[in-house]
Formats: structure tokens, sequence, C-alpha cells
């Protein structure tokens, strides 16, 4: 790996120690549990999440009582995150499938993941290195907006951007990696990006091509 991919790796994971975003979820160790909180983030903002998140987890502590889930009573508590109805029906399905298919456990291979209603490739490859420690990039908008931005081969497919995201993802860090790169993507570059602050702003393509054009 190029010494440019490298030191973002290491400032960013320096960066994400003093500024991370405190979110209950990423305290979790518990499979089941990271699991309903990607799915529940999925294509919902974090705020909206954090109204039903303990609740949830309070209601429906593991995949048994998920899968006799009332619909009716999960869509009325999930109704703050939108798509409220397809995900009640989704996240019910997913627990009779995994009763019945994996004798309760999650999946730990993301081509099983994958397989479980409304669960994508990022869901798959969040589950694979929050719960289990894979040593996996997970790709979703602002992720692309990161590497789009900061290197000039950050605007490739999924499938090339993960290869780079996984020999520039430090052993052992997964998690700190993905996170940090989450975090950053919101607080620093945004839509709006926050050049001025960003540690990287000497080496990344952007704003070099942006300083030039000044």
């Amino acid at each position: 790996m190029r010494s440019v991919e490298e030191n973002f790796a290491k400032e960013l994971l320096e960066w994400f120690e003093q500024n991370k975003r405190d979110f209950p979820w990423r305290k979790e160790k518990k499979p089941y549990t990271i699991l309903i909180a990607e799915k529940l983030l999925q294509q919902t903002s974090y705020g909206h999440v954090l109204k039903v998140y303990k609740e949830f987890i309070q209601k429906y502590p593991d995949i048994d009582t998920l899968s006799r889930a009332s619909e009716k009573e999960l869509k009325e508590l999930i109704t703050p995150l939108g798509f409220h109805r397809q995900r009640s029906k989704q996240l019910i399905s997913i627990g009779k499938i995994i009763k019945k298919e994996f004798e309760g456990e999650i999946p730990q291979k993301t081509e099983e993941l994958v397989k479980l209603p409304g669960v994508g490739k990022y869901i798959a490859n969040a589950v694979a290195c929050f719960a289990y420690g894979k040593h996996t990039p997970i790709i979703d908008v602002n992720v692309r907006r990161v590497v789009g931005r900061a290197f000039p081969w950050g605007k490739q497919k999924d499938s090339q951007l993960f290869d780079y995201l996984e020999e520039m993802m430090p052993e052992g860090k997964s998690k700190e990696f993905n996170w940090g790169i989450i975090d950053f993507s919101s607080k620093v570059c945004s839509r709006k990006p926050k050049c001025q602050i960003c540690f990287f702003k000497g080496l990344c393509a952007f704003y070099n091509k942006v300083s030039e054009k000044n």
C-alpha cells in the first residue's frame, strides 16, 4: 500500500479516538443486538433510531421474542423510523428464519446474512465487522463520498473500493476504521465539506483540485 493511504488510515484512527460519537449500539457485543441496530439504522438517521432503540431491545431482546412479535405492535414501535410496514415484516421474517434455519444464532458468513429479508451487503458486512470482528470494510454513500474525494482511485465500483479499503484497514482495527470513516463523513467530510479542519487536506485529491482552481 502506498504511504498516502497508510497516512490516511493512521490519522483517521487518531482522529476517531478524539472525535468518536457515542451511540448505545456501539457498546453492544451481541450479534443479535448489532443486527437489529443496523437494520433500524437502514436509510434512517441515528436521531430517529435513538427514539426507539432502547424500547425495541427491551421488548424484543432476542431472536425468539422477535420471531413471535406482533406485526401491529412492532410497526407502531418503529413508526418514527419510516418504512415501518416493510421494516416490521422484514424484522419478524428475519427472526423466524434465523430461529428455524440457524438455531437462533446470527450467521457469521456474509453470504448467509445477505439472504435475510432486507439485509444487503452493507448490513451483512457491518454485522461481520462489529459483531464478529471480521476484517471487513463497509461501504455506503458516506464512505463513497470520503474516498471519492480523498483519493484519485476513489470513484470506482463498490467491489473495487472494497478491495482498496480492505487493504488500507489496519489489522485488528476494523471497527474503529469503519466507525471512523462514518463519523468523519458526518463531522468533516460532509456534503458541504469542512476542509479547513480536515487532517488530510494536504494530501486530499479533492482539496488540492479546489485549491488549484482558487
